[in-house]
């Protein structure tokens, strides 16, 4: 049994240094594009072939790309949304106030620094750890616009390669304008509410049969609410902003008169009140005289 394992354990270490041997090698090539209003665009590309064309290196980034070929190489006319459409316009259809070619500049990274290549992109070979840049801008034949400063580390951050993009810094805008609104608003509303309701019903009932049963009811209710509200209210407000915007606006809601309302209600519920109480009152005694008048006969 150790003997089949051993052979086991064995056939397995070399499948697997033979699929390890079967891979190929991965190189990386940085690019580094910087647009006409400074945004800049840096890829890190990855390829298993042992040398590519500069212009396959700008077209595996990522970014759409229009080119023209010619006898020095391919010149590359629009990347991304910045260019000239080529064919249907020149591929150096773009100039500047002065008269100048505006076009995308080619360069190679060589011992820290760029290099204006005079050559197209697809006759420049590109192999591991090479960088490429790209500008747009105007210049002439000697060179152009320049790419940022970037070495293949600052393009090639982590084992994945990607597409990364650079906004250029914004603007920094100063408004300091100063208004200054002081409204003053004085309301003094006074409200005054005295209502005086009385109600004095009266009720008595005095019923006599021979049986002699006497039933007497006096119900008296005087009820004499008075109520006086003097509400008075005084808003003075005085409010001084100083700022980009400033809004004031003031609101003095008159004060409502509730209290005397609440009054009024209240005797007329207690008059109902005593009202139904004299009519069970009345109803009663009627049903009373009348079952003596029943037992008399």
């Amino acid at each position: 049994m150790n003997v089949v394992r051993q052979l086991v354990v064995c056939c397995a270490i070399a499948l697997l240094a033979g699929v390890a041997a079967a891979q190929p090698a991965t190189n990386r090539a940085g690019v580094v594009v910087r647009f006409g209003n400074g945004e800049v665009v840096t890829a890190c590309v990855e390829f298993s072939e042992p040398s590519i064309s500069g212009l396959e290196l700008l077209e595996r980034s990522g970014l759409p790309v229009i080119s023209q070929q010619s006898s020095i190489g391919a010149a590359v006319c629009k990347i991304g949304r910045e260019g000239c459409d080529y064919p249907a316009t020149s591929c150096f259809c773009a100039r500047d106030q002065q008269g100048r070619a505006v076009y995308w500049a080619f360069y190679r990274r060589e011992s820290g620094a760029w290099r204006y290549s005079n050559l197209g992109a697809s006759s420049v070979r590109v192999s591991d750890g090479d960088v490429h840049g790209w500008a747009w801008g105007p210049g002439d034949a000697r060179g152009g616009a320049v790419p940022p400063e970037l070495e293949l580390a600052d393009v090639c951050r982590s084992e994945t390669a990607g597409v990364t993009s650079t906004a250029p810094a914004a603007p920094t805008a100063t408004v300091a304008p100063t208004a200054t609104v002081a409204p003053t608003a004085t309301v003094a509303p006074t409200a005054t509410v005295a209502p005086t309701a009385t109600v004095a019903p009266t009720a008595t009932v005095a019923p006599t049969a021979t049986v002699a049963p006497t039933a007497t009811v006096a119900s008296t209710a005087t009820i004499a609410p008075t109520a006086t509200v003097a509400s008075t209210a005084t808003l003075v407000p005085s409010a001084t902003v100083t700022s980009t915007t400033a809004i004031a606006g003031g609101a003095a809601p008159s004060a409502p008169a509730a209290a005397g309302n609440a009054w009024q209600w209240l005797g007329f519920v207690a008059l109902v009140v005593l009202l139904i109480s004299g009519i069970v009152i009345v109803s009663t005694n009627e049903r009373m005289r009348r079952t003596n008048e029943r037992m008399n006969e």
